[in-house]
């Protein structure tokens, strides 16, 4: 029996899908190649400005603890050491030839004379306890940052370390007038981040 010429058969069939399931599938992965519509990211300036706000914050912690704790020069300094030295020059060299104070002081400064009391570590654990709120080292504003000015109340301690990172403030307010309406916020007030976000209209409270 001849088949009608213009009857398909089942592999024209098979052959028409197959062709038809590549052309979307190539169709498909041209667009996919192509890529979704890029989304406009953050302003750099943005992130600059956080990054000198936390290094500031850095420097004025510092000065925090400049003005709170008397750090000694040395490991050595907390153990008397001049003290102690002194006392193995007398003491100890009576074993051998004699005291060698006289001696020892031409390699170092030595104290004591045989004896010695040493509360080094004593006094900084009574200048922790007793100074843990000093009005020597004053809460600095956003303002105070950006201005590089010590806050009133300010210890010489405070001064000489905030001073000394003077930088970090000058970075903060070149980031901070980078970004656009620099000064449409007023920070004088503000004394924490929460305070800042809250003038800035980023939050609406703080705890």
């Amino acid at each position: 029996m001849m088949r009608h010429i213009f009857r398909p058969s089942g592999k024209f069939f098979v052959s028409f899908l197959s062709a038809l399931c590549v052309s979307f599938l190539c169709a498909t992965a041209a667009k996919a190649g192509s890529g979704p519509a890029q989304i406009q990211g953050c302003d750099p300036a943005i992130w600059a400005a956080m990054t000198a706000k936390a290094e500031a914050q850095v420097a004025y912690d510092r000065a925090v603890t400049a003005e709170l704790i008397n750090k000694p020069d040395s490991v050595l300094t907390m153990t008397c050491f001049s003290d102690a030295a002194g006392d193995s020059a007398k003491n100890g060299g009576a074993i051998f030839s004699g005291d060698f104070t006289t001696q020892l002081q031409t390699v170092m400064t030595v104290t004591g004379g045989g004896s010695y009391t040493c509360n080094q570590i004593g006094t900084l654990e009574n200048k922790i306890l007793t100074a843990g709120i000093d009005t020597g080292a004053p809460f600095a504003t956003f303002n105070d940052l950006m201005s590089s000015t010590p806050p009133a109340g300010s210890g010489t301690d405070f001064k000489n370390s905030w001073t000394a990172s003077g930088t970090e403030f000058t970075n903060l307010s070149t980031a901070v007038n980078a970004l656009t309406q620099p000064t449409a916020y007023n920070f004088s007030n503000d004394s924490s981040s929460c305070e800042v976000l809250k003038t800035a209209g980023i939050v609406t409270s703080c705890p």
